[in-house]
């Protein structure tokens, strides 16, 4: 008796396909492949189902991407403490936010190469930021987009060097501090 080669489509039992499942692998071949090898082919490939499986629950790759996006930044960051004046907020923000995109280099890449990703929760944010900063300076949207810029080049870098990138602890707050001056 031959066996008959596991057909792709729907999981096996006990692997219940959902959106949850979907968006968890999602996330981790993002990471793993970068966003040139990261696409609906490659997911359904990686959880043993077709492609028109994964697009039932996500709709199309543009939609995945933002419920990729929505995934990471729509849990709040930590709140600054109550009391701090705006400009350490603004610190105490982009440091946590800092840290998400160096924990997810790879869909910050995509962000940045699609303005459609922008929005929602990361647009939100980006409007508490820019308010914090309308506060203090009197060219906030140009103050703004120098600490976006900043922060996302720190982090990006970070996330590049890996381990060897244990030598520029302290710098993004450092340089941080002198942007904030």
């Amino acid at each position: 008796m031959t066996e008959q080669p596991k057909r792709s489509g729907r999981p096996g039992v006990g692997r219940a396909l959902n959106l949850e499942r979907v968006l968890e692998a999602g996330l981790a071949q993002l990471q793993a492949l970068g966003p040139q090898g990261f696409g609906v082919r490659a997911l359904a490939r990686q959880l043993g189902i077709t492609p028109m499986s994964v697009l039932y629950h996500v709709g199309d790759q543009h939609n995945l991407m933002r419920l990729l996006v929505e995934r990471v930044h729509g849990e709040p960051l930590p709140e600054p403490a109550l009391g701090l004046p705006p400009v350490q907020r603004v610190q105490v923000l982009l440091g946590h936010y800092m840290a998400r995109v160096r924990r997810h280099p790879a869909l910050t890449l995509c962000i940045l190469s699609d303005p459609q990703l922008f929005g929602g929760s990361l647009a939100a944010f980006s409007e508490d930021l820019l308010e914090q900063v309308r506060q203090f300076d009197d060219e906030p949207q140009l103050l703004f987009e120098l600490l976006v810029d900043y922060t996302h080049g720190h982090a990006l870098a970070l996330a590049l060097a890996g381990e060897d990138g244990h030598g520029l602890d302290g710098a993004f707050e450092a340089g941080l501090r002198r942007l904030l001056r």
